[in-house]
């Protein structure tokens, strides 16, 4: 199936009827897996009511709160504008990273932004968000170098099955997304599991998307389809030829 066909399902259609009849057996028969095993592997699992689950989301809630909330430094102090270190320190707890490890990348998040579980998400390099980022990391995202998001950008691994059985059963399902380097994704794009973008692509500003994507493309509409390939990156990086 081309990138341009799976775009156009939602993102709830991979969670269909087929699935969802064996939701039931399926989870009665796995009674060793916890529920984190299933949910990170794109079984039917319980959100709601897996008590270790609600810890994990209540453990990135209070640290992802105090950091959207942390006052801002004075307006002169441009020298260390997503800093303090304590700062820094509120959003290594929500990620599982030390302050230098955000500092090497460097990870700079736009408050306010929210996050399921945070402990699902990988960066693997320099990253910036625009406010409003949006990480539902019940699955796996893995964030390539270089990335950058503009505000609302939303990355949903999260989803429902489109059978209401499963629904009124109190499964969800959660299925990866990960991001290739050099990515540009604009304002409002939304990016549904699974998914898988790859390097040096532009998307959209309000593009829903979901499925996989070649290397240097730009990505846009509802459903997201390929707008236009792009040249790689020669190496050039005179900041004054653009002026």
């Amino acid at each position: 199936m081309s990138p341009d066909t799976k775009a156009l399902d939602s993102s709830s259609t991979q969670t269909g009827s087929s699935d969802s009849a064996q939701a039931s057996g399926s989870h009665a028969q796995s009674t060793a897996e916890t529920e984190h095993d299933r949910m990170v592997s794109g079984q039917p699992y319980l959100a709601m009511t897996d008590p270790s689950l609600l810890l994990a989301r209540l453990r990135a809630r209070r640290p992802m709160q105090a950091y959207n909330n942390y006052p801002w430094p004075d307006h002169k102090a441009t020298d260390d504008y997503f800093g303090p270190d304590e700062r820094r320190e509120l959003l290594g707890e929500v990620f599982g990273l030390t302050v230098d490890e955000i500092k090497a990348k460097p990870l700079e998040i736009e408050p306010p932004f929210y996050v399921d579980y945070g402990t699902n998400v990988t960066f693997e390099g320099s990253f910036y968000a625009n406010m409003d980022l949006i990480l539902l990391d019940c699955a796996p995202i893995k964030i390539g170098t270089r990335v950058l998001c503009g505000p609302r950008v939303g990355l949903y691994a999260a989803t429902h099955s489109t059978d209401v059985d499963e629904r009124q059963g109190g499964y969800e399902r959660a299925y990866p997304i990960e991001i290739g380097d050099d990515c540009w994704i604009g304002g409002g794009a939304i990016i549904n599991g699974p998914s898988k973008i790859g390097k040096g692509c532009t998307i959209a500003a309000g593009a829903v998307v979901r499925g996989d994507f070649p290397d240097y493309c730009v990505i846009g509409g509802v459903p997201a389809r390929i707008i236009k390939h792009i040249d790689p990156p020669k190496g050039l990086h005179d900041l004054e030829k653009y002026r």
